[in-house]
């Protein structure tokens, strides 16, 4: 059979030259078909272009909830034309009812053991409205993933995904990953890690870990293995890295230069909420201060909107941001996804401002916080990545990021005037909610039949 594997992307949001991590899923899955499909993968994000009248057999479609309107209005094409149409992704898992009004298959959850069964009820015209494992894979099966059908750049950086383990420990209630991967972490064998790695022909990788040292121990041993490959790598990790310096060392001697690090909120509340940070902001100063004098930046990521939030959240997070010299900074409005307990809870109490599942992608206020309106959250969400990434911030924060060598040096400047380029104000400078003619009932169908 010829399958189509689509990650779909609106329209507004595709970014050909865009500074994003490269996705895996696809490739994963191109890698998990038995060898007699023909694959092509389509990654919309980087302005690639569907042929609805392609000769395909089976159309795959990877869904985010950010994406999953675009998803359902490919998979309506392609069903006018007759052909199959399988959903998987985090949002089909979540809403897998959902899905199915638009797909002939769900598969719901990861895609390991349940991939070639989809394909062979096809081909035997047996195929099931849903798939899903009794429990997670174990990750001990060695699968390749199919680079060579992906783009694997950032940017103007050649740059290739790399996935070592599945799951995280933290069950945060606003996050989908636990709820997907599951509370435990499951690890691929360290070998099959580095003949991967070995494999690609790009120098800088990147790995999509939720928390790549969240198991010290095989963190040291991957890294251990890692460094004869001469590689240059950046992750995501918690904070606590900061207090293993035999963990630092390893890391930066494996090709680690840049962290991104959950640190989720710098409020009190928000620091006794969320077991990812330190107790207070000096020791989370501490900390990263530590990481740069290890030869490795950091990329804070804080969410706002929590209930917790009171006006003064804004102030303390840019104080931890400007006396911590963070390298980067990635700024999250609280955003409620199916599926998770905060979903739920905003939901029954009308809290969701719109059911437009195009807006849920963690950058558009959507939600009314307990303490602080929609338009006061909006404002200070705008200045503070604003003031972040203005001329003198990034000239103010840029010697301890830059002192490691020239190499970090380009990546501090390049990623900090790109993101200066996509933080400003003026992109997505509303509150997005429903007006009174449209009730936020999920219903998705008004969103995919316009």
């Amino acid at each position: 059979m010829k399958i189509l594997l689509i990650a779909p992307c609106p329209f507004q949001e595709q970014r050909p030259d865009s500074m994003d991590i490269p996705q895996l899923t696809l490739s994963l899955i191109a890698a998990l078909t038995p060898p007699e499909h023909e694959i092509q993968i389509i990654e919309e994000v980087y302005g690639e272009k569907v042929n609805f009248d392609g000769d395909y057999d089976v159309i795959g479609i990877s869904i985010m909830t950010q994406t999953c309107i675009r998803g359902y209005k490919i998979a309506l094409e392609f069903k006018k034309r007759r052909k199959v149409v399988v959903f998987g992704g985090i949002h089909a898992t979540a809403m897998p009812e959902e899905a199915i009004l638009y797909g002939n298959a769900v598969v719901i959850g990861e895609a390991e053991g349940l991939w070639d069964i989809v394909l062979e009820d096809i081909k035997h015209h047996r195929l099931k409205p849903f798939y899903k494992l009794d429990k997670l894979p174990d990750l001990q099966s060695h699968v390749k993933p199919r680079r060579d059908l992906i783009k694997c750049s950032s940017g103007k950086f050649s740059i290739a995904p790399i996935e070592t383990t599945r799951g995280c420990p933290y069950n945060c209630d606003f996050c989908t990953v636990s709820r997907f991967f599951g509370t435990k972490q499951r690890h691929k064998p360290v070998r099959d890690i580095i003949t991967d790695i070995e494999s690609c022909k790009e120098k800088n990788f990147f790995f999509l870990d939720d928390n790549i040292t969240g198991d010290k121990r095989y963190a040291k041993e991957l890294f251990r293995e890692m460094i004869p490959l001469n590689k240059i790598w950046v992750g995501q990790a918690s904070i606590q890295v900061a207090s293993d310096p035999e963990l630092i060392s390893l890391a930066y001697k494996s090709g680690c230069r840049a962290l991104l690090i959950g640190f989720e909120s710098m409020s009190d509340a928000g620091i006794n909420q969320y077991r990812k940070t330190l107790k207070t902001i000096d020791e989370n100063i501490r900390a990263v201060r530590k990481l740069q004098d290890n030869g490795i930046m950091t990329m804070a990521s804080l969410i706002f909107g929590l209930d917790s939030d009171t006006n003064e959240v804004f102030d303390v997070a840019f104080e931890f941001l400007t006396r911590s010299k963070v390298a980067f900074f990635q700024a999250c409005v609280m955003t409620p996804y199916p599926g998770t307990p905060v979903f739920n809870k905003l939901r029954s109490q009308e809290r969701i401002l719109t059911d437009d599942w195009s807006r849920f992608d963690a950058s558009k206020v959507i939600i009314r916080p307990e303490n602080i309106s929609p338009e006061k959250l909006l404002d200070e969400y705008d200045k503070i990545k604003w003031h972040f990434y203005s001329n003198l911030s990034i000239f103010k924060r840029s010697y301890p990021n830059i002192k490691i060598g020239f190499f970090e040096a380009i990546l501090y400047f390049s990623l900090n005037k790109g993101y200066q380029k996509r933080n400003n104000p003026s992109s997505f400078s509303q509150v997005y909610q429903n007006d009174s003619n449209n009730p936020v009932d999920f219903n998705v169908a008004k969103y995919v039949n316009t």
